[in-house]
Order: C-alpha cells, then sequence, then structure tokens
C-alpha cells in the first residue's frame, strides 16, 4: 500500500458512480482550501488548519459530479482505502454527517465524527460562528411533483444547507436513501412568476436568463450565470475542458447583468 501511495500525486480522489461517466478530481490537503472555498463561493472555515479530511464530511451532501450530477460520491486516500464509500454510510449521532470510515476502523463502536468529537475543544468564538453558521431560516413549502423521493419514493422533506445559505429537497428516510432536488428557481415578471430547474440544459436556461433579462430579475439572471460558472469551474477543477455551451452561457449571461447593472 504504501508504495501505491508513493506513486500518486494526490491524496484523496473524489469519483463518480455512474460507470458511464468519467468525472474525478484529485486533490493535496494544500488544495482543499482553494478548491472548495472557489466552490461553494466564501470561506468555509476561519484557520486553515481545518482544511482537512474532514472537510469531506462535512460537505458530502453537497458535492455531486460535475458532469453528470450523479450523487453521492465516492472517495478514497493516496493508498486507495476508502474514506467515503456512498454504500456504507454511517451518520453522526450529532450532526447526521457521515463519519469517515478511516476513523470507524480505529474506533470501531463510535457514533460520533471527528469534528463533534473535537466541540469541547473549539472557543468561544468558533462555537459563536458554528452558531450563526446553523441559524436556519424558515423552509420553502415541498411542490406537489417533488413531494415523494425520485428514487425509492418515499416522502420527501426539506434540508437546510449552512455553506450556501439554502433549502434544498431530500428524501425523508436520509440517511438510507441520499436523494436531493434543489427548489425549483423563480422568474419575476410584471404579472406572472415563471418555475425552472437550475439544472436544466442549455437551452432552458437560456430562454430562462431572456426571460429574466426581460422582466429585468436581476436575482435569478444572477443565479442562472453562476450555475453556468459552476459547470465550468468543476470541468476545469478535473482537469477538463468546458462545454462551449456553459462558456456561452456564463459569457452570455455576464453581458446582460451588465446591461441590467447599469440601466
Amino acid at each position: 500500500m504504501e508504495n501505491i501511495a508513493a506513486k500518486n500525486n494526490w491524496d484523496w480522489r473524489i469519483y463518480c458512480n455512474n460507470q458511464r461517466c468519467d468525472f474525478k478530481v484529485e486533490l493535496k490537503i494544500k488544495d482543499l482550501k482553494d478548491y472548495f472555498d472557489e466552490k461553494f463561493g466564501k470561506e468555509i472555515f476561519e484557520n486553515i488548519k481545518d482544511y482537512d479530511v474532514n472537510i469531506f464530511s462535512h460537505l458530502y451532501d453537497e458535492i455531486m459530479c460535475g458532469e453528470c450530477d450523479n450523487f453521492p460520491l465516492s472517495i478514497i486516500n493516496s493508498k486507495h482505502e476508502m474514506v467515503l464509500d456512498p454504500d456504507n454510510i454511517i451518520p453522526c449521532a450529532e450532526c447526521d454527517k457521515p463519519i469517515l470510515l478511516t476513523r470507524l476502523n480505529i474506533k470501531k463502536s463510535t457514533k460520533i465524527c471527528t469534528p463533534c468529537a473535537r466541540k469541547e475543544e473549539l472557543s468561544t468564538a468558533e462555537k459563536i460562528k458554528i452558531h450563526n453558521d446553523q441559524a436556519i431560516p424558515k423552509s420553502p413549502i415541498i411542490p406537489n411533483e417533488l413531494s415523494k423521493c425520485k428514487k425509492c419514493g418515499s416522502d420527501s422533506t426539506t434540508r437546510y444547507s449552512p455553506n450556501n445559505g439554502e433549502w434544498f429537497i431530500g428524501c425523508s428516510t436520509f440517511p438510507n436513501c441520499w436523494w436531493k432536488k434543489a427548489f425549483p428557481k423563480k422568474v419575476h415578471g410584471k404579472f406572472s412568476i415563471t418555475e425552472f430547474d437550475i439544472l436544466s440544459g442549455f437551452e432552458e436556461l437560456i430562454d430562462v436568463a431572456l426571460k429574466a433579462r426581460k422582466n429585468k430579475d436581476i436575482d435569478a439572471l444572477k443565479i442562472i450565470n453562476s450555475e453556468f460558472y459552476r459547470r465550468i469551474s468543476n470541468k476545469e477543477m478535473a482537469g477538463k475542458s468546458p462545454t462551449k455551451t456553459a462558456k456561452k452561457g456564463f459569457e452570455q449571461t455576464e453581458i446582460w447583468l451588465k446591461e441590467l447593472e447599469n440601466k
């Protein structure tokens, strides 16, 4: 195993479980801060020392495939040992985040993840930050067409992500089923509201962006612009060229945003 680790130029590999998809991201410990801060558009932790293997547990239910949007993903270390296996998730009794397999191998009967086990060591300032990050606004109503899990058929429920400040729809049997779906986004017109799926294809998103431009809905246009940027950055971080449609969508929505912001 040591020889395998020596040959790899990465500490962790995140990869898609869809056999028809070849998405993967390889990261060294020094890459974690830049990768995750850029991916979520904000600084995840205040201290650089917190950007360690436990970030995969902290953000696991928000990491989706950059190509086919499959979820959840598998994570291995440089010795090709599973760090997190979608088919073998054991949630922490304190925070519901998955406990890393590396911790379970050492403390086989533990029901607490490493970050929760360290809570007593946090400073007052750090505890206040965690409290503020976990302040939850009122949940939106689940649309009728998303009232059932699309994977196992159980009832859907709402869950909140403090990392991006948004609610999303997930399976009520979580962590047994990890299905999730973003809430439909909205474009506000003068006399109407149009809903759209942020994971739609290029043509539909551009059509919605055009409506947002016409209705001067800057917020909706920013959401679509950010989605095209996400698609570009996910490809680049995986060492691949972004699709022409993602680049075209990002460039066009940038132009429309500047038009509206300058009026």
